[in-house]
């Protein structure tokens, strides 16, 4: 796959911009270097309810966790809204969440999309009257920046936002600038990443859809400092970088991405 990409002069940012993601941890793994810079926004997790942490010893919490070997739920959704209030205060963020539960929570397989139009039905509600609340609270005539997953490893509720996001493209842009996000860890694959830009691509392919990298630079290690935030979610913390970044043609160097169809300032 060749990648489309353009060189950002700069890009405004707005404290009416929403960093979405599914679950605590995407946007840091996806796109935090680039929310630590820019410093400003509202940090929104729609699915926080999860009973999922491989290090609970690792974990932020205002206690220790239990001494039994699982830890109760209650306490994992706790502690994994911790790591984010954290990786929002070093971004700037404002913090909210949807309180709703992910698919594995529920008992689905995470990679099973067999139950994604359920999954899609369930969140649509809740999602579209937070993004449109949200929106409703900006200066007139300014569109802010909704920063969404592209739904890459096809993990049942990436793809339901994304579906739901993208289905509701001409409502949204009336409110925001959208921007999919090139999700991480799991676009670090090549082949999942291919496949999950080759399926924004055709559902984009009038819309004029131009790809963004930003790249690190001499902030790799910020950027692993922001990852660490998180580390209730590693057995054993990554000590590189590859993880973390878009396996793209280009540019070569460590990066974060994003489609969009915005047009924007160019080098």
């Amino acid at each position: 796959m060749l990648d489309e990409i353009q060189g950002l002069k700069s890009m405004d940012a707005s404290p009416f911009d929403v960093y979405l993601q599914p679950h605590s941890d995407d946007i840091c793994f996806s796109l935090g270097a680039f929310a630590h810079k820019h410093h400003c926004g509202i940090l929104l997790t729609v699915l926080p309810i999860s009973a999922f942490m491989p290090n609970p010893g690792a974990a932020l919490h205002s206690s220790t966790p239990p001494e039994s070997p699982s830890p109760s739920s209650e306490w994992i959704t706790n502690s994994r809204k911790n790591e984010d209030i954290a990786f929002a205060a070093a971004c700037k963020l404002k913090c909210s969440f949807l309180e709703m539960p992910c698919a594995s929570f529920l008992g689905h397989a995470p990679f099973d999309l067999a139950w994604i139009n359920q999954n899609q039905r369930r969140i649509a509600a809740p999602l579209l009257d937070a993004l449109v609340m949200a929106a409703a609270d900006r200066p007139s005539r300014t569109r802010p920046w909704l920063f969404c997953p592209t739904g890459i490893g096809s993990h049942v509720d990436h793809v339901a936002i994304h579906r739901l996001i993208n289905e509701n493209f001409n409502l949204l842009s009336q409110y925001y600038r959208l921007g999919f996000y090139e999700d991480l860890h799991y676009a670090s694959d090549a082949a999942a990443r291919s496949k999950g830009i080759g399926i924004l691509q055709e559902e984009m392919r009038y819309r004029g859809l131009r790809r963004h990298a930003f790249p690190f630079g001499e902030r790799v290690a910020q950027k692993l400092s922001l990852i660490k935030i998180y580390s209730s979610q590693f057995p054993s913390f990554p000590q590189s970088i590859q993880q973390f970044t878009p396996a793209a043609d280009v540019p070569h160097e460590p990066h974060e991405a994003i489609w969009s169809c915005e047009r924007m300032p160019i080098e």
